[in-house]
């Protein structure tokens, strides 16, 4: 429902919309550049505009009449794909404009606009938005600007949370104090810029009023609301105000679906809704995160041990947009250098807020999620890959090289049945589907399975099975999936561990041959067995992407592998120690500031 009329709003939203911009003598307001005559007129044909959170601005292939520029709230848009669903394709924030294409073309309405919350708006008429841009050239250059780096949004991944601003802790249990979670969040959040906490009883002090509260987001970068179990009414509003409710839950018990339901009821169908388990001492694993995640229809979750202040900073990074995302590419026994890396920005004091990875990289960034230390890490490895080797399993190449069994017993070993949304830290793997030509991406559900399946190389080892599909090495597909940590996490590191060139051959071979005698002869003539071959071949769609992909993340890191084979497993210490002096390197030159 949208609502017309001032009810406490400044009096000149023209005025209004300049403060928000923070003008400056380099940078003045948005309409600065008016002349005092034209300025005058155009007031007379704006207005204030209210949107309740849930409410449609306007729909696809409207008429368009107006152009819209966010006071306070937030607003997503949606265009229709060709499957007949709306897909997101950006986030409006405060002091950005909506509607201007439309009226700069002429055409119908591109995307339906939807307000996440209680929004307030200034609308241009048609007429008004006539007049800007004739009487002022300097504002229609900044509208194409701003029409241009939206349009380089719908072509790549968003930013996690990059338009955030206000965050609501709703408390799903009597035990859970939001106040007392809303301060520590409150001190974690403060390096990101001003913050403040408002709570039930700060509020009534106000009485409630909708300008204090718009007022205090103008005055403070990111605004946290604390819900309160005893007033359903503050809990609501304190909703409505809210970019991101965050949900609290007690980690150590199954979810109420009455005290869910309450909480959920008033909440607009586009609220982002994360959800925070909070785990009291001693911190045993997580278990039975799926109940919580069915019951709330969390977009993120976050496991927090009760005390623990490095996983408030975590969440505190998520959900400002400066989460720092880890993505490990495969590569066999090369991925080793994966270890080496993390090594290094532990080091360097870089914080792992959610972690990624294809094949190998599955395998370790699993590892790493599931609470294992880079020292752990090259224990459990030497253990299973250079001690045991589970590619030594070979049987009839009827369905594949390996028979599986080594390879299936490693897996348990390693996580056993444990389930990802169960984590410390927030992870996916990927996978390709041969029966759905498609791209899988694992972010729930048994990791074991999820790791066996993006690390099974067609060919080499046989294809996992899921609900009836085949899941294969997900290198076919994307070998590096920093593309897609980037919509979770603001800074994202990306590891790529295969190399340029490969498998060169140091003497020619005959182009037919019996494998006996090529078996026979291939330490002399240095061809490459058939699992380095089909490896290489898996990867080499996904080399294309290599130059988007060190493009479009905030570091890059390539460690010096091309010495070591495939499956040189018994090079895990050489090859982790690659990684970390390339990491190490990087970190020291990179010019982008990682913590």
């Amino acid at each position: 429902m949208m609502v017309d009329g001032l009810d406490g709003l400044p009096a000149n939203p023209l005025a209004a919309l300049d403060s928000i911009e923070n003008p400056t003598p380099e940078n003045p307001g948005l309409f600065s550049g008016l002349d005092p005559d034209t300025r005058q007129a155009l007031e007379g044909e704006v207005e204030w505009t209210r949107l309740d959170g849930g409410a449609v601005l306007f729909r696809e292939g409207d008429a368009a009449d107006s152009v819209y520029v966010l006071y306070t709230g937030r607003l997503r848009v949606y265009v229709r794909a060709p499957s007949g669903d709306d897909a997101l394709v950006a986030e409006i924030g405060r002091g950005e404009s909506v509607g201007e294409m439309a009226l700069l073309t002429g055409a119908p309405r591109s995307a339906t606009v939807v307000a996440v919350r209680d929004s307030v708006l200034v609308r241009f008429s048609r007429s008004a938005f006539d007049r800007i841009v004739e009487h002022s050239p300097r504002l229609v250059l900044r509208v194409t600007r701003h029409l241009v780096e939206r349009l380089q949004r719908t072509t790549h991944a968003p930013r996690a949370n990059a338009t955030l601003t206000t965050v609501a802790l709703i408390p799903l249990d009597p035990a859970i104090d939001a106040s007392q979670l809303g301060n520590s969040l409150l001190a974690a959040i403060g390096s990101a810029g001003s913050a403040t906490l408002v709570t039930r009883d700060r509020a009534a002090a106000q009485h409630g009023s909708g300008a204090w509260l718009d007022a205090l987001e103008r005055e403070y970068r990111y605004v946290l609301y604390a819900g309160d179990g005893r007033d359903h009414a503050w809990t609501d509003r304190a909703v409505r105000q809210a970019d991101c409710v965050l949900l609290v839950a007690p980690g150590d018990r199954p979810p109420d679906a009455g005290a869910v339901a309450a909480a959920v009821r008033h909440m607009p169908a586009q609220a982002v809704r994360d959800l925070m388990l909070v785990h009291p001492p001693p911190h045993a694993a997580p278990r039975g995160t799926a109940r919580w995640l069915d019951a709330t229809g969390a977009r993120a979750h976050y496991h927090v041990r009760a005390g623990a202040d490095a996983d408030i900073a975590r969440v505190a990074r998520m959900l400002t947009g400066r989460g720092i995302g880890l993505a490990l590419g495969g590569g066999g026994a090369r991925g080793f250098a994966h270890i080496g890396v993390i090594e290094a920005l532990n080091e360097a004091g870089v914080p792992i807020d959610a972690i990624a990875g294809t094949s190998m990289g599955a395998v370790l960034a699993a590892q790493y999620a599931a609470g294992a230390s880079p020292a752990d890490m090259r224990d459990i490895n030497r253990r299973h890959w250079v001690r045991q080797n589970p590619l030594k399993d070979k049987t009839l190449p009827v369905v594949a090289l390996l028979a599986g069994r080594r390879l299936e017993r490693m897996i348990s070993e390693m996580f056993g049945d444990t389930q990802i949304e169960d984590l410390w830290t927030p992870f996916f793997c990927v996978s390709a589907d041969l029966t759905q030509a498609e791209m899988r991406v694992h972010s729930r559900g048994p990791l074991g399975l999820a790791v066996r399946a993006s690390m099974s190389l067609p060919g080499l080892a046989i294809p996992v099975q899921e609900s009836g599909n085949m899941l294969v090495d997900g290198g076919l597909m994307n070998n590096v999936p920093s593309d897609l940590l980037r919509a979770r996490c603001g800074k994202v590191v990306a590891v790529d561990v295969s190399p340029e060139k490969d498998l060169a051959i140091a003497a020619p071979y005959p182009a037919a041959a019996s494998g006996w005698r090529l078996l026979w002869g291939r330490k002399k003539s240095h061809l490459p067995g058939i699992g380095a071959i089909l490896m290489r071949a898996a990867l080499l769609s996904s080399k294309r992407h290599q130059t988007a992909t060190a493009r479009d993340v905030d570091l890059f890191l390539h460690p010096r592998v091309e010495g070591f084979g495939m499956f040189e497993w018994a090079a895990l210490a050489a090859l982790a120690e690659a990684g970390r002096a390339c990491a190490r390197e990087a970190l020291a030159s990179s010019a982008v500031p990682l913590t």
